[in-house]
C-alpha cells in the first residue's frame, strides 16, 4: 500500500471519508488496506493509512 494522507477541517467529515474508504476496500475483498483518522496540529483531521498512523505515533481511530 502506498502512503495515503488527506486533510479535513471537520472531524465528522474525516470520519465519514474514512468509513467510505474502509468499506470500499472490504467490498473489493481487500482486507490489508485499513484507513484511520488522526488529529492534526491546528484543529484539523487527517485520514491516513494504518501504517502512516503507526509511524506518526499519534492516537488514531478506526471504524468501518
Amino acid at each position: 500500500m502506498e502512503k495515503y494522507m488527506r486533510e479535513y477541517k471537520k472531524e465528522n467529515t474525516a470520519l465519514d471519508m474514512m468509513k467510505i474508504k474502509n468499506r470500499s476496500c472490504l467490498d473489493a475483498g481487500n482486507r490489508k488496506d485499513i484507513y484511520c483518522v488522526v488529529e492534526g496540529p491546528e484543529d484539523n483531521f487527517f485520514v491516513v493509512d494504518l501504517r502512516t498512523a503507526i509511524d506518526i505515533g499519534l492516537g488514531y481511530r478506526i471504524e468501518y
